[in-house]
């Protein structure tokens, strides 16, 4: 079985292959700065958390892909309304709640612990919960295996096992995150290694991708580059899988690190500057259906629409009965709806007995990815 390698011993190849390499700290330092561009423009939102759940949303329906599990915006967002989900919207609807656990446990302790990422593993779980003893099963699920030249199957790469090794491996692998004084390395080259590390540690019996690229996320809050967890990471990981897969064999089999630091640092940036653009699409959409020039079209009290707007652009799927919890009477509620139904900006549909008014100019955005 390969042995995996305690932080302890990824040191010196921080210290000297990274540290002295600067084209590998320039692009450190360029995605730094993309992250940080899109942090400020979600902050120069009148409410950030509008975005929070849309987000996310679509960040949990990209990694769920990488997984093989696919579902349509149009199933996730109509399941949130009706608390009734197609079997792969819930994965996915399970994986944002993965990520909420984890940012909520950061927010109260500003770390996170082995048992916080046992609890963003517990969702995205469908198999035995908590670290794992052993590798039952462990070959066929997990190991990656390849059709090598003369036809047979080649066991690439076993994780260790154990509880007590893994929460070893697990704990050098947050003290190297946390520790700037034992481990000087630019925060984004160690949230990279730190995946690295973590995806070979495969601490769970499943959903151990899903957890990693959560936690990828988080560790980007963890470090102040991001305020919310709102970026659209998984969706370059999707179109670069294989590269992915092999980059990580070569740090096992080879030591060599830099080049899968350089695809994690890519990753971050394309998707900080991809998540940028969706951001001021939806600010420019959010614009357009907030201004003072449309609202006057409109019949209603303004500062009442200017909420439904909100609401609109938070939930994607609304119904008459979320703006009556606003505390709009049902019948003006009805009228607001028809009224942007007539602008354009809401699809309504008749589901069952209800009827639901869909943000089709965001979904569109959405679909447009």
């Amino acid at each position: 079985m390969d042995r995996l390698k305690p932080f302890n011993d990824l040191k010196p190849i921080s210290r000297l292959e990274v540290e002295e390499n600067k084209a590998l700290l320039k692009q450190a330092e360029d995605t730094r700065v993309a992250i940080e561009i899109l942090n400020y423009e979600i902050n120069s939102l009148p409410n950030p958390s509008i975005l929070l759940d849309t987000l996310s949303l679509q960040e949990a329906k990209a990694s769920s892909n990488i997984e093989n599990i696919f579902t349509t915006n149009d199933d996730l967002y109509r399941g949130i309304v009706f608390d009734s989900f197609t079997a792969e919207a819930k994965e996915v609807s399970r994986y944002k709640d993965a990520l909420f656990i984890g940012f909520n446990n950061l927010k109260e302790k500003g770390i996170l612990s082995i048992s916080d990422i046992e609890s963003i593993n517990e969702p995205v779980n469908k198999r035995q919960r908590g670290i794992r003893a052993n590798l039952p099963e462990f070959e066929s699920s997990y190991t990656r295996i390849a059709n090598v030249s003369n036809g047979q199957n080649e066991i690439l790469y076993t994780p260790p096992h154990g509880k007590e090794l893994l929460n070893k491996l697990l704990v050098d692998m947050l003290e190297y995150v946390y520790d700037d004084e034992m481990f000087p390395a630019h925060p984004l080259v160690k949230i990279a290694l730190a995946h690295y590390q973590f995806e070979s540690i495969h601490p769970f019996y499943d959903g151990n991708g899903r957890t990693g690229r959560i936690l990828n996320i988080l560790l980007l809050c963890q470090k102040g580059y991001l305020s919310y967890p709102i970026l659209y990471a998984s969706s370059y990981i999707i179109k670069n899988k294989n590269e992915y897969y092999a980059l990580l064999q070569i740090c096992r089999q080879e030591d060599n690190y830099p080049l899968f630091i350089k695809y994690m640092l890519s990753s971050f940036e394309t998707t900080a500057k991809k998540t940028l653009q969706m951001v001021n699409n939806i600010k420019s959409l959010m614009g357009k259906y907030s201004d003072e020039e449309f609202l006057k079209t409109l019949r209603g009290q303004k500062p009442v629409l200017r909420q439904v707007m909100e609401l609109i652009f938070k939930k994607v799927y609304i119904r008459i009965e979320d703006l009556v919890e606003l505390g709009v009477h049902r019948q003006t509620a009805s009228s607001y709806l028809q009224q942007l139904v007539d602008q354009g900006l809401l699809q309504e549909e008749k589901i069952q007995r209800d009827k639901v008014f869909k943000n089709i100019e965001l979904l569109k955005l959405f679909e447009g990815e």
